[in-house]
C-alpha cells in the first residue's frame, strides 16, 4: 500500500482555484506579481515589498494569507532643497512656533537643535490602499521628462525574476547609471550562486532613484498622505524548496541600503506585516473575519502566527506562522495586532498637532512601543514567564511583527543600536511558514533558524524525498506533448500520468521513467481533446513506498499550460486587472498597427464563453470590460478562463481567474 506524504492533485475544482495567477497590478506591468511554482507553498511575489495571496498546501483551494509586507522605520536629518541640514529655531518644536533655518543662516547658533524626521516607509498598509516601495520604472516615473524615453525599454523588465538553481541570473546592484538603465531584473547569461531551488528576485526603493519631483507613493490613499523617504535601496530575494522538511516554508532575504552619501539612517526597525484569511477560497471574503493571532517566545522560536478560530468545520485546519532573524542579532522584539480597520497612522510624521499620542504610530509599533492600546494589542506576551499567547477573541485580524535595536534612554543603547551610516546596508530574514498545529510550527521555526544559521546549505539530500516540479508542457506540432521536469535527487522512479479532462481517476494513464529521467514526450493524442498531465516521484517500492506528485496541468493543443500566459503574437500586448477578480475586469492590449482581431473569452474546456471584439482595431492602446458574464449574460461561476486574442495566424492567450 503506497504512503502518501502529499498529495497534489485533488479535486478538480479546488484545483481550478488555486492554479497560480501571474496578474499586474497596472496595465503597463509597473507592478508585478510572480508566484512560487515550486515546494508546498503557493505565494505571489512582488517588486514592491509585499507578497500576496497564499495558499496552503498548494492545490487545497484553501487561503491563508491575503497580503503581507515589509515596512522599514528610520530617523534621518531633514534637509533643504540645497542639501542643507535644518535646525529647530525653538526646541521642542509647537505649532506655530516651529521654524527651522540651516547653519549658514545668520539666525543659527551651535545651540540649535538638528531637526530629525521619524519615518516609516511601508510595502503596503493593508487598513489603506497605500505603498511606498515601488520598483524604479513605475508609472509616477512618467511625470520626469528626462526618464519617460527610456520607460517603455525599461519597464517590461523591471519585474520580479525567477530563477530556477540560479538561471537565468539577475543584474548585479549597482548605482545608477547617466542612461537611465537603473534596473536590475533584466536576466543574465551567467548563473546566480542562490541556495533556493526556485528564488525570486526584485529590487525596489522608497524614493526616485532618478530625481523625479513628487511624493513617491502609489494607491487610493496617496492624495491624503505624505512620504517622507529614508532613502533605501531594497534587494529582495525568496527561496523555495520541494525538498522534504524544506516544503512548507518561504525564506525571504532582505538587503537594505541607506543610498545617502552623508546622512546615517538611527534607530532603524524592521517589520512584517501580516493580514492572514483563513477559508476556503470558495467561501468568499466572508471566511476572513473569524481568525485568531497569537505569538510563541522561546530560543527557536519567536514567530506570530494566525489560524481560523474554529478551522471552518475542518475545511482551514492551516495555521500560517512568520518569524524575523537577523543572524547574531537579538534585539528587541514585539508583535501587535489589530482588527481591520484599525491600522496605525503615519498619514503626516511631520505633524505637530496630531491629536493622537504621536504622528508615526508605525514607527511607535515597529521599536516596541504602543501608541494607542485601545486599537492595538501586545501580541507578543510581556511578562518573562508567559511563552505564548492568543487573541481572545476572533475577528478579521492581522499582526505586525517587529524587530529592532535598543532606543535612545536605554541602558545598553551603545551596544545595541540599529543604525545604518551612508552606503551600508543590513540584512534580514523574514520566514513564512505553514503547520498542522502550534507543534508543527515550533519545530519549523527551529529548523528554519538553524537552516539560515548554516548558511542555507542543504546538506547531504540524498536520503529525502522530492516533489517534482513540472514545468510547464509545450507543444511540438502536430501531436506531441513535451514534459520536462525537475527533482532535487533520484528517486526510485518517475511515473508520468496523463488522461483526459473531467474522466474518471482509473482513466489515468502511468508511463515509468527512470530515476535518472527528467522528461518524455507524449504523441499522437487528439488536438480537439483537454488533457490533464502531471508527474510522480516514487520512493522505497514496496510496504513503505512515498509517492509524491507534481502540480496537475491542463493543455491541449490550442490552449497551453494555465501556469504561463501563452504569448504567439508579437508587437501585442495583452493584460487584464483585477485579476482574480470577482465581478469585473478591464482587459487592455497594444496593437503595433492596424489589424482584424478578435478578443474572446474560452473555458478551460475550450468551449467559448463570449465575445468582447470582433471588428478591426487601429494601432495603439485598447481596453474593454468584462463582467464575467458569458453571451446569454449569465454570470459565469469561479474558476479559470481563458482571453484569445487572434489575428490572423497570430495568437496570445491569457489566463484570468474568478473568485466569489
Amino acid at each position: 500500500m503506497r504512503y502518501y506524504i502529499l498529495i497534489i492533485a485533488v479535486l478538480l475544482f479546488n484545483v481550478v482555484l488555486a492554479i497560480p495567477v501571474d496578474y499586474p497590478v497596472s496595465a503597463d506591468r509597473s507592478l508585478n506579481y510572480l508566484a512560487h511554482s515550486i515546494g508546498d507553498i503557493n505565494v505571489m511575489n512582488s517588486n514592491m515589498g509585499l507578497f500576496d495571496t497564499i495558499y496552503y498546501p498548494r492545490d487545497s483551494g484553501n487561503l491563508v494569507t491575503y497580503q503581507g509586507a515589509i515596512w522599514i522605520s528610520g530617523k534621518r536629518y531633514r534637509r533643504d532643497v540645497l542639501g542643507r541640514k535644518l535646525y529647530w529655531l525653538n526646541y521642542p518644536p509647537t505649532p506655530g512656533n516651529d521654524g527651522v533655518v540651516p547653519s549658514s543662516s545668520i539666525q543659527w547658533n551651535p545651540g540649535l537643535v538638528a531637526v530629525l524626521d521619524t519615518l516609516t516607509s511601508v510595502g503596503n498598509d493593508g487598513d489603506q490602499d497605500l505603498q511606498e516601495l515601488l520598483p524604479a520604472y513605475n508609472m509616477l516615473l512618467m511625470s520626469n521628462p528626462e526618464m519617460a524615453a527610456f520607460y517603455d525599454t525599461y519597464n517590461p523588465q523591471d519585474i520580479v525574476l525567477s530563477s530556477l538553481h540560479g538561471i537565468p541570473s539577475p543584474r548585479p546592484f549597482a548605482i545608477p547609471d547617466p542612461l537611465g538603465t537603473y534596473c536590475f531584473t533584466i536576466p543574465q547569461t551567467s548563473v546566480m550562486e542562490t541556495p533556493g531551488y526556485e528564488t525570486h528576485s526584485a529590487y525596489y526603493y522608497d524614493y526616485c532613484p532618478f530625481g523625479t519631483d513628487g511624493e513617491r507613493d502609489y494607491g487610493a490613499y496617496s492624495s491624503v498622505n505624505h512620504h517622507y523617504p529614508l532613502g533605501l535601496a531594497i534587494h529582495q530575494e525568496s527561496y523555495a524548496w520541494d525538498l522534504q522538511y524544506f516544503h512548507n516554508f518561504v525564506i525571504y532575504k532582505t538587503t537594505v541600503y541607506n543610498t545617502s552619501t552623508v546622512d546615517t539612517l538611527f534607530d532603524i526597525a524592521v517589520s512584517q506585516y501580516m493580514d492572514n484569511d483563513l477559508y476556503p477560497v470558495s467561501w468568499g471574503s466572508v471566511g476572513a473575519s473569524d481568525d485568531k493571532s497569537g505569538y510563541v517566545k522561546g530560543e527557536g522560536y519567536e514567530f506570530a502566527y494566525s489560524r481560523d478560530a474554529d478551522y471552518d468545520g475542518g475545511l482551514s485546519p492551516y495555521f500560517v506562522a512568520n518569524k524575523l532573524y537577523i543572524p547574531g542579532f537579538t534585539g528587541n522584539r514585539a508583535s501587535w495586532y489589530w482588527s481591520v480597520g484599525n491600522g496605525p497612522n503615519d498619514s503626516n510624521p511631520r505633524d505637530l498637532t496630531s491629536t493622537n499620542r504621536t504622528s508615526n504610530e508605525k514607527y511607535w509599533l515597529s521599536t516596541c512601543r504602543n501608541p494607542d492600546p485601545y486599537s492595538f494589542s501586545a501580541l507578543r506576551p510581556e511578562p518573562d514567564n508567559v511563552m505564548e499567547y492568543e487573541q481572545p477573541q476572533a475577528n478579521d485580524t492581522r499582526f505586525l511583527n517587529t524587530l529592532c535595536g535598543s532606543q535612545p534612554g536605554m541602558i545598553d543603547y551603545q551596544e545595541n543600536k540599529l543604525w545604518l551610516v551612508p552606503g551600508a546596508n543590513i540584512t534580514f530574514y523574514s520566514i513564512v511558514f505553514c503547520g498542522g498545529n502550534l507543534e508543527e510550527l515550533k519545530a519549523q521555526s527551529v529548523f528554519a533558524t538553524e537552516f539560515i544559521n548554516g548558511g542555507l546549505n542543504l546538506g547531504e539530500i540524498e536520503g529525502l524525498t522530492c516533489i517534482p516540479y513540472l514545468r510547464p508542457v509545450t507543444i511540438q506540432y502536430p501531436n506531441t506533448f513535451n514534459l520536462n521536469w525537475f527533482s532535487g535527487n533520484d528517486p526510485h522512479h518517475f511515473e508520468v500520468l496523463y488522461k483526459p479532462y473531467s474522466s474518471p481517476a482509473s482513466q489515468w494513464q502511468s508511463i515509468e521513467k527512470p530515476g535518472t529521467a527528467r522528461n518524455h514526450s507524449i504523441t499522437n493524442l487528439s488536438p480537439t481533446v483537454w488533457y490533464e498531465m502531471k508527474v510522480a516521484s516514487i520512493y522505497n517500492p514496496g510496504p513503505n513506498e512515498v509517492y509524491l506528485e507534481s502540480e496537475t496541468q491542463l493543455v491541449n493543443f490550442q490552449y497551453i499550460s494555465p501556469n504561463d500566459d501563452q504569448v504567439l503574437a508579437p508587437g501585442a500586448s495583452l493584460t487584464n486587472y483585477p485579476n482574480p477578480f470577482t465581478s469585473n475586469t478591464t482587459v487592455t492590449f497594444e496593437l503595433k498597427e492596424p489589424k482584424d482581431m478578435s478578443l474572446a473569452v474560452y473555458n478551460i474546456k475550450g468551449q467559448l464563453v463570449n465575445t468582447l471584439i470582433n471588428s478591426p482595431q487601429a494601432s495603439g492602446s485598447h481596453s474593454v470590460n468584462w463582467d464575467g458574464r458569458d453571451k446569454n449574460g449569465v454570470p459565469c461561476s469561479s474558476g479559470v478562463y481563458y482571453l484569445r486574442m487572434q489575428s490572423g495566424t497570430q495568437t496570445q492567450v491569457r489566463k484570468v481567474l474568478i473568485l466569489k
